[in-house]
């Protein structure tokens, strides 16, 4: 088999390079729609943990939900739970706002973006508790958001956290 000559090879190396480049990120949007998205999340995690709760309903587009798995009061196994940001809210007092200390912030994420739609996948930190007690855990948050009107909101957010286990 004959190599290629230098001149082809010199060629086709830019046009490799470009064609690989522009198949890494199709669909994963540009540094700066990225970092968009990233600023609104930061946003969200210092409304969440502010328990500013007109601010944190904001950062949701109207019927947005967030779902888990977890075991809820009264009954004997976990469950998928979806929750709409009112009933979230409407709870807040006996989950989030039970205790002194809440905060959760963004470890690290990834973030895709296409056209009006974004995707999210953040690994948070969570402290929780009273100031001689305080609780701390990590887990995902996956966020589905979509932009209208030059504005990112969540349409969806499911999470778990690192305690979950395979299966649930």
């Amino acid at each position: 088999m004959e190599c290629p000559s230098p001149r082809i090879v010199s060629l086709l190396v830019p046009l490799i390079t470009v064609a690989c480049n522009q198949a890494g990120t199709v669909g994963y949007g540009t540094a700066a729609e990225r970092q968009a998205i990233l600023q609104v999340l930061e946003v969200y995690y210092s409304d969440f943990s502010g328990r500013d709760r007109d601010a944190f309903s904001n950062h949701f587009w109207p019927g947005a939900d967030m779902t888990t798995v977890w075991q809820p009061p009264g009954e004997t196994a976990d469950r998928v739970v979806p929750t709409t940001i009112e009933e979230f809210i409407a709870q807040a007092p006996q989950g989030p706002d039970s205790r002194k200390i809440f905060e959760e912030r963004m470890l690290d994420a990834e973030v895709r973006v296409f056209n009006n739609l974004a995707q999210a996948w953040v690994r948070y930190g969570m402290r929780f508790g009273d100031p001689d007690s305080v609780q701390y855990w990590e887990g995902i948050d996956a966020f589905a958001l979509l932009k209208h009107d030059g504005t990112w909101r969540i349409a969806s957010l499911v999470f778990t956290n690192d305690t979950a286990g395979e299966g649930n």
